[in-house]
């Protein structure tokens, strides 16, 4: 995971043509992240349908027709699609406009008119992107009941691959930051405040269910050279040069790096960590490597050899702050050393200001210190760097239940499933304490009820055993005209 920006507005100038950077000739002038904010949120558009929302970058135009570049998935069906641009004007997108690139690569463009002037994207070089280079993704998160309408968005992450190789769906860019559905298409730009990506995939597990489960610590995207090397298929012209691999190029450690990362995303394990060790052999500095091949063993319950890969991480970084809140959360809850835990937070987030994962969990923290005024400032303070984390309201509600605050507590466990409609423990936590605490008895078994077919459909054991045993009970009081 990775420190994060809050929301920025705010357009900068007007420009009406592509300007493509080239390595040998181009004087980079690195931008700090608030101007890179700016420069993200004057190119970013809002694409949605009735049904579904993404993201997207305004590449070029001629005359009054703008082009798109977006996730080919983003405008994957035959809809009605309206673009929402920076000044929040909205118009219908041309449907005969759509193209995707061919070969299941995902991208795609799309285009609208306008006679209002907007300016395009600067495109860059992914080529000579290094892991551990500061790298930044913009979007905008798929509104829900509660956040009605979606707000721009811009995160802050690292390169953690960049690989040689293409891989499923034309991924070959892996980077630490924390994506949001609703996201995908949008630019991801490097520190001159160039787009050298396209956002394809977020950092969250692909569950059996077809879900999304918890973070990964990475996402995936196209990068601009492949973009080109399909352009001319989407109906559009770029110079930017396509990269050259040699047949004969032999893998590199980015190469099993980003294998490794959407192996773990389906589920293959065992896949991931051949791939992780075999980063790791040819270069045994790749901080990254281990970092991520240590989540794996935590996965597959290799709790020494996880936390050895989380020590030999930061040994190779010591500003590292996403391996520090890695190695505090296996100290936690699997080493149950909590003053380790805190010790190694402490420093995620002062190398990390703005790592909203690592309040989280410093948060969870407090509660086996028995701290709830620091563990409510630490949820207060994730909330506010990532205002669309359910999960985050989810356990504030939990703590406002234990400081008695009633309406504070169903306010965010309400919002929690607003933003996660689909987490039965929230429905679980929720129907526990309209049951018990507000003696909202229906209300109470109809939140069960829900959490119940919920957890039966994830295979949730554990949800599904305590709800069977709270409604037949609940059920059993009810019949009997009794209360608990």
């Amino acid at each position: 995971m990775s420190s994060k920006i809050g929301l920025w507005t705010g357009l900068i100038g007007i420009g009406s043509t592509i300007v493509l950077i080239q390595p040998p000739t181009a004087i980079a002038v690195t931008k700090t992240a608030i101007e890179i904010a700016e420069t993200a949120k004057a190119i970013t558009v809002l694409i949605s349908d009735d049904q579904t929302q993404g993201s997207g970058i305004i590449l070029q135009h001629q005359g009054d027709v703008y082009t798109i570049l977006t996730a080919a998935h983003v405008v994957k069906s035959p809809s009605s699609y309206q673009i929402t641009t920076p000044d929040g004007q909205q118009y219908l997108a041309i449907n005969s406009s759509r193209r995707a690139a061919p070969g299941h690569i995902d991208v795609a463009v799309i285009k609208f008119k306008s006679t209002t002037k907007y300016p395009t994207a600067k495109l860059g070089n992914c080529q000579t992107l290094k892991s551990g280079m500061d790298l930044y993704v913009a979007g905008f998160p798929a509104a829900t009941r509660v956040l009605t309408k979606s707000v721009f968005v811009f995160r802050e992450g690292r390169v953690s691959a960049n690989s040689n190789q293409t891989f499923e769906n034309g991924y070959s860019l892996v980077y630490s930051n924390d994506t949001l559905p609703g996201m995908s298409g949008g630019g991801v730009l490097n520190t001159n405040g160039e787009v050298v990506a396209i956002h394809g995939r977020g950092d969250r597990e692909q569950l059996t269910d077809g879900t999304l489960g918890n973070k990964t610590g990475f996402s995936v995207g196209i990068p601009i050279d492949r973009v080109a090397a399909v352009a001319s298929n989407l109906g559009v012209q770029l110079s930017q040069p396509r990269r050259s691999i040699p047949p004969t190029a032999q893998p590199r450690a980015d190469d099993y790096v980003a294998a490794a990362a959407q192996k773990y995303r389906n589920r293959d394990y065992r896949g991931a960590l051949a791939d992780y060790d075999q980063a790791i052999s040819l270069n045994p500095k790749s901080a990254p490597a281990y970092n991520y091949r240590g989540v794996l063993k935590e996965k597959i319950q290799d709790i020494p050899g996880g936390l050895a890969d989380y020590n030999q991480a930061i040994a190779l970084n010591a500003n590292y702050g996403e391996a520090y809140n890695n190695r505090g959360k296996l100290k936690l809850n699997r080493l149950q050393d909590p003053q380790g835990a805190l010790a190694d937070y402490d420093l995620a987030i002062e190398l990390s200001p703005k790592f909203a994962t690592a309040y989280a969990n410093r948060g969870h923290l407090q509660v086996k210190l028995m701290k709830v005024a620091s563990r409510l400032a630490d949820f207060n303070r994730a909330i506010q760097l990532e205002p669309n984390e359910a999960s985050y309201y989810s356990y504030r509600g939990f703590l406002k239940i234990v400081t008695s605050d009633r309406s504070g507590a169903l306010a965010d466990l309400g919002r929690a499933i607003e933003l996660n409609p689909r987490d039965a423990a929230t429905y679980l936590k929720r129907g526990d304490f309209k049951y018990y605490t507000l003696k909202d008895r229906d209300g109470g078994i109809a939140d069960l009820e829900v959490a119940e077919k919920l957890a039966q459909q994830q295979e949730n054991t554990e949800v599904y055993r305590q709800t069977t045993i709270r409604l037949n009970r609940w059920r059993q009081l009810k019949k009997a005209g009794s209360e608990a």
